[in-house]
């Protein structure tokens, strides 16, 4: 489980790293989706442990945002797959990002 802000900063931070493994994205991804759904643009199916991270951490600061665009950036262009995963992500995040 993300503990904080700054432990979501620290793994957002690594998907920006030359080519992250699987593991570092997949939770850089799960990391943006927090910060997505604390700025009020939440997935679809948000797990229910993501649920209550979300209801206990209020809204995410403006550089976390931008810094979650920047890797989900990062991650689209390691390969077609990621691209294509992270398209409605990015675009919950830009549209926050752009408020």
């Amino acid at each position: 489980m993300m503990e904080d802000w700054d432990s979501l900063r620290l793994t957002l931070d690594a998907a920006c790293k030359e080519q992250p493994d699987e593991q570092t994205v997949e939770r850089a991804v799960r990391a943006a989706e927090l910060v997505a759904a604390t700025a009020g643009e939440p997935p679809d199916e948000l797990p229910p442990a993501d649920r209550e991270w979300v209801e206990m951490h209020g809204i995410p600061s403006d550089e976390l945002l931008e810094l979650a665009c920047r890797s989900m950036k990062c991650v689209a262009a390691l390969s077609d797959d990621w691209h294509d995963r992270l398209n409605d992500l990015r675009f919950r995040l830009g549209d926050v990002a752009a408020a």
